[in-house]
């Protein structure tokens, strides 16, 4: 039974099959473990979740999710969002940003679409709807573009 079947069960299958190495939009999701800190600024080409904390800025080219007990203490710029744990900073969402119940948001908050659940906290402004205004912000520091501005 536990033989050299180059993983393939006796009817042919795959013995992960229930499994898919990469999400249906392509590339994988990257993951911040429950039991990980990560202090620096990070760029994500593809999904990102984060379950542990991230103390630094981060610009996410697809969904971010920010789990249960999930924290990034930092300016943040993606496509998409789900925040269902903490956030300290200020965050820019080029489309469809969701708050679950158990999301607590501080700073300020700008999306094209917004979706706030009851029991959600927010101390700061909302934008919504945001359409942008300046094209994509500086790796180093998301948000200092648009600060920075020369008036």
């Amino acid at each position: 039974m536990f033989g050299n079947n180059n993983g393939k069960d006796t009817k042919g299958k795959s013995s992960d099959s229930g499994r898919s190495s990469t999400p249906a939009g392509g590339g994988g999701v990257n993951t911040i473990d429950a039991k990980t800190t990560i202090e620096g600024n990070l760029k994500a080409g593809g999904d990102i979740r984060i379950d542990g904390t991230l103390i630094g800025n981060l610009i996410c080219e697809a969904k971010l999710i920010i789990g249960p007990k999930g924290n990034i203490e930092g300016d943040v710029e993606c496509a998409q969002a789900t925040i269902e744990g903490t956030f300290k900073g200020n965050l820019i969402v080029r489309e469809e940003l969701t708050l679950q119940a158990t999301a607590k948001v501080t700073g300020d908050v700008k999306a094209k679409k917004m979706a706030v659940l009851g029991g959600s906290q927010i101390n700061g402004t909302c934008t919504v709807p945001y359409s942008g205004g300046g094209g994509k912000m500086s790796a180093g520091n998301p948000l200092k573009k648009q600060q920075g501005a020369n008036a």
